[in-house]
């Protein structure tokens, strides 16, 4: 046993390297299945397929591109979209929250309430605002300056009271989405787009949903 462990120290940097790699890895990977697998993400996980389902129903006709769950760019990080609908009308970004009870509040941190607990909620307007800000610069950055952006945020559960400012419900969703005018735009081009600037990386997207905050 003692050689066993000089062996082990004598191992050369790149192998080093290389166990350090696996383990970071190893402890993503147990961080991911953790949270992945947690009340409040299958909530989430849900919520974002019944939106999905319903932009689908809804586009249908008029053959919108979506990406569901997209991966994007953000400086030297990343972060991760619920919904990009694209269509004439240009692109829509969806933020979803499967969440039940009561949220009340104004500002940066909301008060989320479900029977006798409370918890702070990180203001989705604001949060949606940081993926629609990150869509318009990719958009400007490609020639689509002209491109028009909007942004929802839809609350998907039944059992759920929140300020008509602080977002929408399916059927508010379903009446947005028809009031979107026809700008022109071509949805495949704006898809392909964006789906070739995706961060492909597994790690990093598994990074990106240990931290997404508030699904």
């Amino acid at each position: 046993m003692f050689f066993e462990n000089i062996a082990l120290f004598n191992l050369d940097k790149k192998t080093w390297i290389l166990i350090t790699i696996a383990v970071a890895a190893a402890l993503l990977l147990f961080m991911y299945i953790c949270v992945h697998f947690s009340k409040g993400k299958r909530k989430g996980r849900a919520a974002e397929k019944k939106v999905a389902k319903i932009l689908k129903k809804l586009g249908k006709a008029d053959h919108l591109r979506i990406i569901n769950n997209a991966y994007l760019p953000l400086y030297n990080k990343a972060c991760e979209v619920d919904h990009l609908v694209f269509g004439r009308f240009g692109v829509l970004v969806v933020e979803t929250k499967g969440i039940s009870g009561k949220v009340t509040g104004s500002g940066k941190n909301l008060t989320h309430t479900i029977g006798s607990k409370t918890h702070k909620l990180y203001n989705p307007q604001m949060q949606n605002k940081t993926h629609i800000d990150n869509v318009t610069h990719h958009l400007k950055k490609g020639g689509f300056d002209k491109t028009p952006v909007n942004g929802a945020v839809v609350f998907t559960a039944k059992d759920i009271e929140f300020p008509s400012e602080l977002g929408i419900d399916i059927k508010g969703l379903e009446k947005l989405y028809k009031s979107l005018p026809d700008a022109g735009c071509n949805q495949d081009v704006l898809y392909n787009y964006f789906q070739d600037m995706q961060v492909k990386n597994p790690l990093k997207k598994a990074w990106i949903r240990t931290r997404k905050k508030n699904d």
